[in-house]
């Protein structure tokens, strides 16, 4: 297995059957943890770190390299990207990062249906995995008639903060969309990645 092939499934994992989870719990920050995010927030770190990102990301659609290394995740029905983390970055900004992008869905319209913890105890390492799932929203009306289709917006939104033995590892974000015939088709996936990346 090629360098790439081991990272890219490491990335996008098919299953967890190799995992035992150790721990699952409620994700929930903390008064400091929150003051600190709110600060970097309205920073101009902040600005700048995410016209970085979204250069990265830009760059690799060309397969240009960058400092940020950032990977992408194309099929018919998942789109998405991870950022390896680097240093320049920080820890607790990488997580601040994670909290950045869910809020920016959200700002989509969409609602969090799910914040969630996990620690993996993995053979020969621990992973910790801090994930937000967000849905599009869905009245009364869409689950009661037959006749009108669902508006999925961009899909189903994961973001995923992988931390291991405690030190970041990726960040990643996917959009999965529906092929229903009870949903609307799905909004381009360019149009939800300019909407991140929008300041």
């Amino acid at each position: 297995m090629s360098y790439f092939d081991k990272l890219f499934s490491k990335l996008f994992p098919a299953k967890d059957s190799d995992k035992v989870t150790a721990v699952h719990e409620v994700l929930k920050r903390n008064q400091p943890t929150q003051q600190a995010y709110g600060d970097w927030k309205d920073s101009d770190d902040r600005s700048e770190l995410i016209k970085e990102i979204a250069q990265a990301y830009y760059y690799k659609k060309t397969n240009i390299t960058s400092e940020i290394d950032v990977h992408l995740f194309n099929t018919a029905y998942a789109n998405g990207f991870a950022i390896s983390y680097h240093e320049k970055i920080g820890s607790k900004v990488f997580q601040h990062l994670t909290d950045y992008f869910r809020d920016k869905v959200l700002e989509m319209g969409y609602r969090l249906v799910n914040a969630d913890r996990r620690i993996l105890d993995r053979e020969n390492y621990v992973e910790t995995i801090e994930k937000y799932y967000l849905k599009p929203p869905l009245s009364a009306e869409d689950l009661t008639q037959d006749t009108i289709q669902v508006n999925q917006m961009f899909g189903n939104i994961a973001i995923e903060h992988v931390q291991i033995n405690s030190q970041p590892s990726y960040l990643k974000v996917l959009a999965s969309i529906y092929s229903d015939r009870q949903f609307q088709e799905a909004d381009s996936y360019d149009d939800f990645i300019s909407a991140l990346f929008h300041q």
